[in-house]
């Protein structure tokens, strides 16, 4: 897959919903898992959507 460039909000947006992710699959969140979930979601979601996904989980979460 070519390298995209993302800004920070993406960046972060993607951070959220593998933290999300691994708290609802219940599997310990960890450096190493973290960023195996993380690579992740480049093919799972498009960086045009993934913010609102993020807050929606953050909304959620409050």
């Amino acid at each position: 897959m070519p390298r995209e460039l993302y800004n920070w909000d993406q960046g972060r947006a993607y951070a959220v919903i593998a933290l999300h992710n691994l708290k609802e699959k219940n599997i310990e969140i960890n450096l190493k898992n973290f960023v195996a979930e993380l690579d992740t979601l480049q093919a799972l979601y498009g960086k045009e959507g993934v913010i609102g996904l993020a807050n929606r989980y953050l909304k959620k979460s409050i």
